[in-house]
């Protein structure tokens, strides 16, 4: 009977996505207020999913976290403008000011790795 010789790999980390046709950005937005108060399809958190969406595609959000005031996306980094960068999605939220009572105009956006702590 024939035999299959097998090799592991030397172990790597990637700094992409394995997904086959997606390249994954992750950011956390520090709204800096808590922002569970407006969270209805008027509120604030839907203005800057809104905003979020005019620039690229969300492909999932995390929950709301740290008292409420920050919360975790993951987008297609393939969909967006080779000009976008993190710079912009801040430059976008904090554009949209005092929406439903709550200030975004000091929110910051920060650029993740995905890691799991265990």
């Amino acid at each position: 009977m024939a035999s299959v010789t097998r090799i592991h790999p030397t172990s790597t980390t990637p700094n992409a996505s394995i997904a086959p046709t997606q390249s994954v950005v992750f950011f956390t937005v520090d709204y800096i207020n808590a922002i569970n108060g407006s969270a209805g399809p008027e509120g604030a958190q839907a203005a800057v999913l809104r905003a979020i969406t005019n620039i690229g595609t969300i492909i999932q959000s995390g929950p709301l976290g740290n008292s409420n005031t920050e919360q975790t996306f993951a987008l297609d980094r393939n969909d967006l403008p080779n000009s976008t960068s993190i710079a912009a999605l801040q430059a976008a939220i904090r554009s949209l000011g005092t929406y439903d009572g709550v200030n975004l105009s000091s929110a910051t956006v920060t650029e993740k790795d995905l890691y799991i702590a265990v």
